[in-house]
C-alpha cells in the first residue's frame, strides 16, 4: 500500500517519496501522476534538493494544482525554518502567498505548525472546523515552525 505522502513512479510502479523526487528504484525523473482516490495527509517537502525561493513556489503551485484533482484534503508543507533562526525565505514566501489568499480557489484554510498543539487556540479551531483532521495529524507538526498545514477545498 502506498502511504499518503508517496506517489507511484510512472515508469516502474514503485512508491516514490514526493512529486519532485527521483525514483529510488529505477532513477526515473518523470513527474508521477498523483493517485486519484488517496486520502489523508500529503507531505510536500519544499526543502528537498535545496531549491531557491522561486523554484520552491513553482513546486508548491504545481503540487496544489495536482492535489486539487485528488481526494487528498490535507497537505503538510515542509518549508523549513531557516538556519539563521529568524525564519527561512521559503517559509516567508509560502506564508505570504497563503496570507494574501493567492490560491483561495484551492485552499480552504491553513495553520502554522508553531501554532498547532493541544491547548493552543489554532489547534482548537482546526479541530472544530475539520474534526476528521485530528485523527490523521502527526506529532511532528505540533509546535514546528518549519511546517504549515493546508486544508484544500473539496
Amino acid at each position: 500500500m502506498v502511504k499518503p505522502s508517496s506517489v507511484l513512479c510512472p515508469d516502474c510502479g514503485n512508491p516514490r517519496g514526493t512529486l519532485q523526487s527521483e525514483c529510488p528504484y529505477c532513477g526515473s525523473q518523470e513527474t508521477p501522476p498523483l493517485p486519484k482516490k488517496l486520502a489523508g495527509i500529503f507531505t510536500l517537502n519544499l526543502e528537498e534538493n535545496l531549491p531557491r525561493v522561486d523554484e520552491a513556489l513553482i513546486i508548491f503551485d504545481r503540487a496544489l494544482d495536482e492535489l486539487a484533482k485528488t481526494a487528498i484534503r490535507v497537505v503538510k508543507v515542509i518549508h523549513g525554518y531557516g538556519s539563521g533562526g529568524q525564519g527561512g525565505r521559503i517559509k516567508e514566501a509560502i506564508r505570504q502567498e497563503l496570507m494574501y489568499q493567492r490560491r483561495s480557489h484551492l485552499i480552504s484554510a491553513y495553520f502554522a505548525g508553531e501554532d498547532l498543539g493541544p491547548g493552543k487556540e489554532s489547534y482548537q479551531e482546526l479541530c472544530r472546523q475539520y474534526p476528521a483532521v485530528k485523527e490523521i495529524l502527526t506529532k511532528d507538526i505540533f509546535g514546528n515552525p518549519g511546517i504549515t498545514l493546508i486544508i484544500l477545498k473539496r
